[in-house]
């Protein structure tokens, strides 16, 4: 599977969702009113492509190509190309003329298109009126390219969807050029056990509100290793894939940092976040700890974590 067709999988995840679990229960950031631009920052983040499909999680529409635009990928007025599955639109509904060329009031997914219909996967679409916030939802929708409202498009630059194509004699082969990223599982110790292996960002390994006491680690490619630091205490050592787990031997001392990085395995860094049991949101994801741009380490000396999430990407 490329990576814009696991986008695109991922997003039909969401329909029939609301605005409350983008919000809260996959981005952890409290209820916003307007969330079609959270929606895909969600499924984007699901995917572990935030910063390398688009820069950050954002929740303006407009700041999405704004901040994404020929680093990320290449936004494009109406008419200038045609759209593809994978792109994300955009829809302004008047003229803004102190705006920048990015701003818009709309944005969802291109799912596919067929002429002038275009099938779309967006979010905060056909409320109530008098109670849109609590009754919009994520839908399947058609819209059409002739629609005045219909603006721009923003198309990232969508990695492993080239093919090659070889002649021998009368023998033609196609090669796919996709390179699929490892998969990371993980597991962590909280509330007096171990839970399962998370895969990826399916989902995050831990118990909302519970200190995690312990963390194990392993890749279906290389290999990882990852060390955690102990409140109270210091970083304990190194532990590689699951020959160990890393934490206090009695599993009696909470955790506050992690560190971990990719061994044997060139081209890919991971990529990981935690969020403090004290604190509602995510800290920022970090990659690797000696990466040229990673931050070190995950976490907040001396405040627990109750959540890890982590995967394998791209440099």
């Amino acid at each position: 599977m490329t990576d814009k067709e696991r986008f695109l999988s991922q997003a039909r995840t969401y329909i029939g969702k609301n605005g409350r679990y983008v919000c809260i229960e996959k981005l952890n950031i409290g209820f916003i009113c307007d969330w079609c631009a959270f929606s895909v920052s969600a499924v984007m983040n699901d995917c572990g492509f935030i910063g390398k499909y688009i820069k950050a999680i954002e929740g303006g529409a407009g700041t999405i190509p704004r901040y994404s635009d020929g680093k990320f990928g290449q936004w494009f007025k109406k008419g200038i190309k045609t759209p593809q599955a994978g792109d994300l639109f955009f829809l302004r509904y008047a003229d803004y003329p102190t705006q920048d060329k990015y701003f818009c009031d709309h944005v969802g997914i291109v799912e596919s298109i067929s002429g002038n219909a275009i099938t779309t996967l967006e979010g905060n679409v056909d409320g109530i009126s008098g109670n849109w916030a609590a009754t919009s939802t994520f839908k399947r929708k058609t819209r059409y390219l002739s629609d005045s409202t219909v603006y721009a498009f923003y198309r990232p630059n969508w990695q492993g969807e080239n093919k090659t194509t070889t002649s021998s004699g009368n023998k033609t082969t196609t090669t796919s050029n996709t390179q699929t990223a490892p998969d990371i599982l993980y597991q962590v110790h909280a509330s007096g056990r171990w839970l399962p292996y998370v895969k990826n960002l399916t989902d995050y390994a831990g118990l909302s509100g519970k200190p995690i006491y312990g963390m194990q680690c392993k890749v279906t490619k290389g290999h990882i290793r990852y060390r955690v630091h102990l409140i109270g205490g210091g970083w304990l050592p190194w532990v590689t894939d699951t020959e160990d787990f890393a934490g206090a031997s009695k599993l009696n001392r909470q955790i506050d940092c992690v560190q971990m990085e990719l061994v044997g395995l060139s081209g890919y860094t991971v990529k990981y976040r935690v969020k403090c049991a004290a604190r509602g949101a995510y800290l920022p994801y970090v990659t690797g700890w000696n990466d040229k741009n990673s931050d070190g380490y995950a976490g907040i000396y001396g405040v627990s974590i109750d959540r890890l999430q982590a995967i394998i990407v791209k440099k």
